[in-house]
């Protein structure tokens, strides 16, 4: 009887002790909702990530597709649409016989922003810097002002295995954070229509106002992650400023 009970013990350590290690395997994460914006857009194109891989980590092309592979993984429900990059590529060049693998990098992205309206409300674009510590960022922007409407980023643990499962991990993450904060930025935006109709305009920006101020004044240091977080970083390095 002891051996069985000890048996089961030390099953039990195995189980939980794996979990444990999964649940932190990708570290860090932050979100930054800058815009109710996020609520409009349906369709997403998937832009061609900034990324320059290293050794052991998936090639740009192949973090394209992962990044596509999860969108449509998570979109059990047909929530919205999304294009590939390759598809939003073979398309322009079917319509307007431009190969847009062929140009420069600075005139495929000015391409890109020119076009990407007709294809979807907003595009996705995933920057990594892998430096000393594996950092990644994706940023939902309005297809038509090219302004960002939402915000995800990850950091890997030290030491982590910079490997395919990795990547993946991180892009399904990422789509499961923005399908969950959707349901709450909807929650947040019904709740101010209701303060709006109930105040009036003028007293709900007074209290909303007053109400950033508190929140501002009892915020702490900002977390691990920020000091890992380039303050020159830009959506997509460029996207939006080239």
């Amino acid at each position: 009887m002891k051996k069985i009970i000890q048996l089961l013990t030390v099953m039990c350590i195995m189980v939980f002790g794996t979990q444990f290690a999964f649940a932190w395997e990708v570290g860090t994460s932050k979100e930054t909702v800058y815009s109710y914006g996020m609520l409009d857009a349906k369709s997403f194109v998937i832009g061609n990530p900034q990324f320059s891989p290293q050794d052991e980590e998936p090639t740009v092309e192949e973090l394209t597709k992962m990044i596509y592979d999860q969108a449509v993984k998570n979109n059990k429900k047909n929530q919205f649409s999304y294009m590939s990059y390759q598809d939003f590529c073979r398309t322009v060049n079917n319509k307007e016989h431009i190969d847009i693998y062929r140009l420069g990098r600075h005139k495929a992205l000015e391409l890109f922003k020119e076009r990407v309206k007709d294809y979807g409300d907003a595009y996705i674009v995933c920057t990594v810097s892998n430096d000393t510590r594996l950092n990644v960022f994706f940023d939902v922007v309005d297809s038509k002002s090219h302004e960002v409407l939402y915000s995800y980023r990850k950091l890997a643990p030290k030491g982590t295995p910079r490997d395919t499962k990795l990547y993946e991990e991180i892009c399904r993450d990422f789509f499961n954070a923005y399908s969950n904060r959707i349901k709450v930025v909807a929650r947040e935006k019904k709740e101010e229509d209701e303060l709006i109709l109930k105040m009036g305009k003028e007293n709900y920006e007074k209290y909303k106002k007053e109400k950033l101020a508190k929140q501002k004044a009892q915020e702490i240091v900002e977390n691990d992650l920020d000091r890992y977080l380039r303050p020159e970083h830009q959506v997509g390095r460029g996207w939006s400023h080239e």
